[in-house]
């Protein structure tokens, strides 16, 4: 049967659940991502083997984000991008395991004529537990109020120049993050240092999404000591069993089997672009990719 799609949501986890369900962080993340469509016109889609009889694969295209992408099969994933390209769907990049980014951005770059490029190649994290005890920074950990509206806005915006997404306004994020406590500061000495937002419970899971220091103040263990203080508070609460993470090498996670995490998967994410002019490139990534039929495979940098 190939690729079913749909604009209703209940109608997708009816059909998608049981098999997002079994891919543990890789479909959290979509399910996630699922409850906070924001788009006008999402999609989603799933993939069903020629008997009917089962879901091998799914996806999320919440524009103006990326396409999500869960299940590793090449072929399945190739063979989206003609389903999208009829639907007139545009698609500004991809986000899913390498050997799928790799198969999607190789048909979609083809039928559209736009280029690839690398964004970001990323490690998700899980943390199902109490973290061991380990010495941190002085400060200690609070949930932002609407008294923090502000810097809570300004410290979005900076990490949203930082790591180059801009999908959602500060201020539209602020306000949600305020509404259900997701947004959580580490102060030292009175004052805010570090911040962690969390998404809201999905399937007995949570996301941290943004990890944030100002640079006066990075390399302190400040970024640490918050997104620990984050995940512990998520999981005192009944309804959370882990805390996702997805980290680049530019997160504070080099400690991360210190820290009570555990390395679940890794994610490609790429980003579609006209051909022609400067392609933006990641320190120590991968070669840009210029034509529309370069592969990723093989060459993935961990940048």
């Amino acid at each position: 049967m190939g690729w079913l799609t749909t604009d209703d949501l209940t109608q997708f986890r009816m059909a998608a659940d049981t098999y997002l369900k079994s891919r543990g962080a890789e479909g959290t993340l979509l399910l996630t991502a699922a409850r906070a469509v924001r788009g006008e016109q999402p999609l989603f889609g799933w993939w069903v083997t020629p008997d009917g009889t089962e879901v091998r694969g799914a996806f999320l295209h919440d524009t103006p984000e990326s396409l999500l992408i869960a299940g590793r099969v090449p072929e399945f994933a190739a063979a989206l991008a003609p389903v999208l390209y009829r639907l007139g769907r545009e698609v500004c990049g991809v986000d899913a395991a390498p050997e799928a980014a790799d198969a999607f951005a190789a048909a979609w770059t083809q039928r559209t004529g736009l280029a690839a490029r690398l964004h970001r190649h990323v490690k998700v994290y899980r943390m199902a537990g109490p973290a061991p005890g380990a010495e941190g920074p002085a400060g200690r950990a609070r949930v932002a109020t609407a008294e923090d509206t502000p810097l809570l806005v300004d410290w979005l915006r900076a990490f949203g120049t930082e790591t180059g997404d801009f999908a959602r306004s500060p201020e539209d994020a602020a306000a949600s993050l305020l509404g259900y406590g997701g947004a959580i500061f580490w102060e030292a000495d009175g004052q805010a240092v570090a911040l962690a937002t969390l998404t809201r419970p999905v399937e007995h899971a949570v996301r941290i999404v943004v990890v944030y220091t100002p640079q006066s103040v990075r390399h302190r263990g400040f970024a640490s000591a918050v997104m620990v203080a984050a995940s512990r508070a998520a999981l005192a609460r009944d309804e959370v069993r882990e805390v996702l993470l997805i980290s680049d090498r530019t997160s504070p996670m080099r400690r991360a089997d210190l820290l009570g995490y555990e390395m679940a998967s890794e994610r490609v994410q790429v980003k579609f672009g006209p051909p022609t002019g400067p392609m933006p490139r990641l320190a120590g990534a991968m070669p840009r990719l210029t034509g529309p039929m370069t592969r990723l495979r093989g060459r993935v940098g961990h940048g």
